[in-house]
């Protein structure tokens, strides 16, 4: 029978089971996916529930579905918190995401009831290196209940080696059975306003840097875990007098615009976190202001990933018109322009050569920098979420590296100014 009970915000729903939280570099392991379809079918048979509500994993969402928001809803809502320990999920800082999210709901059914369900049911794929954080250190270990090669291998190795075929199954039975017996008493449904704000639940205490300016290793090109969308385009009333404009693409707000309209009616900066999401970054969105030059101004080790989405038809707007100006004279290895249009075909359309002289006039210095700085081949979403997958992963390893030289540089010892001598004596 089905578990349904009243949702946050009052409307009658049916809950899932348990919150698959895995580390999305363990994303193509075919034997995580078995497993999954696997305990869903286990729990779906001995639990008499239907087989498409036992689950909740963010690759099965429709599309269009907004990410973060689905996976709060989920981690709001569900019975049971299933963490996929590997060697990649303590270091994943969605997956601490989620699991803060859901720790915060433990605690506050705590504090409202005075009882701490036990929710978090973990799995061992993989054994974890070194120690746990301490959110999970605080479990019971029960990897004892399923026998030594368990203990030592993790599930993956069972599941993979026929000679422990056995020893699966009756690891999914009895695995089964503590999901359903802790899905009895779930904590009470908790809000989670924005996942991408939480804090990571598997993040060391900060430490403060030493005093002679050295930056630790562990944290040197720490922003290229996070990435900056600066969005520059119109709302609905400003582009009202710009010729050719198709109004259903825009509207009061930067999540309102819709580039693909009406072949894809997402919106375009929704998609765009979904795909940072995916790979395990943090993502924000801002409107494109003054502020951009901040951001890519800021100092080689401790810079993010900036990713400016623009409107081809922004440079149509004298609001952006200095602000181009002055972004095409500025060069920087930590950005990219990604513009969610067919140039080609935008040449051939109304007024095609005029609105493409104006975006050369603009931007050309991008446009003509190579090395992917710039990309207006995106006819499609699908082709927009492809180029910022692989342009994500483009400007990461050039932080990485930009921050591994500044730090071992400063491993040296302070750095110091020659003292230049001339004619007129010691040089100022």
């Amino acid at each position: 029978m089905s578990r349904h009970r009243t949702g946050i915000d009052g409307e009658w729903g049916q809950v899932r089971h348990f919150f698959f939280s895995y580390a999305r570099s363990d994303l193509v392991d075919v034997y995580l996916d078995r497993f999954y379809e696997d305990l869903c079918r286990e729990l779906s048979s001995r639990g008499g529930l239907p087989l498409d509500s036992v689950g909740f994993i963010d690759r099965n969402q429709p599309s269009g579905t907004l990410w973060a928001t689905a996976l709060g809803e989920a981690l709001a809502e569900c019975l049971v918190f299933v963490p996929v320990y590997s060697p990649h999920y303590f270091g994943s800082h969605v997956s601490g995401q989620e699991w803060s999210a859901f720790s915060t709901r433990l605690a506050a059914h705590h504090k409202t009831t005075g009882h701490r369900p036990h929710s978090i049911v973990p799995v061992w794929w993989l054994p974890p290196r070194g120690e746990l954080p301490p959110v999970a250190d605080e479990l019971q270990d029960s990897r004892d209940l399923f026998g030594k090669e368990y203990k030592q291998f993790g599930l993956k190795t069972l599941l993979r080696r026929r000679d422990y075929r056995g020893q699966y199954l009756d690891f999914l039975e009895r695995y089964a059975e503590m999901v359903l017996e802790a899905a009895a008493t779930p904590p009470d449904p908790h809000p989670v306003p924005d996942l991408l704000s939480l804090p990571n639940a598997f993040a060391p205490a900060e430490r403060p840097g030493l005093a002679n300016g050295r930056i630790p290793a562990a944290r040197a090109g720490r922003g290229a875990r996070k990435v900056v969308f600066v969005v520059a385009v119109g709302r609905r009333d400003d582009m009202l007098n710009v010729a050719h404009a198709e109004l259903d693409m825009y509207g009061e707000e930067l999540v309102d615009w819709r580039p693909y309209h009406p072949a894809s009616s997402g919106s375009i900066v929704v998609r765009a976190q979904g795909v940072a999401y995916t790979r395990d970054m943090e993502s924000q969105v801002v409107p494109a202001d003054d502020s951009l030059f901040t951001l890519l101004d800021g100092p080689t080790e401790r810079q993010c990933l900036v990713v400016l989405i623009v409107d081809p038809r922004s440079v149509e707007l004298e609001s952006f018109q200095e602000l181009f100006a002055r972004l095409d004279r500025t060069r920087s290895s930590n950005s990219v322009i990604l513009m969610p249009a067919d140039l080609d075909e935008l040449r051939n359309g109304p007024r095609g050569t005029h609105l493409y002289n104006r975006l050369y006039a603009s931007l050309g210095n991008w446009m003509e920098a190579g090395g992917g700085a710039f990309r207006g081949d995106l006819p499609s979403m699908e082709d927009f979420e492809r180029v910022l997958g692989q342009v994500l992963i483009e400007i990461q390893g050039r932080i990485m590296r930009m921050a591994e030289v500044v730090r071992r540089v400063n491993e040296a010892g302070p750095q110091f100014r020659p003292v230049l001598t001339g004619p007129g004596g010691l040089g100022r």
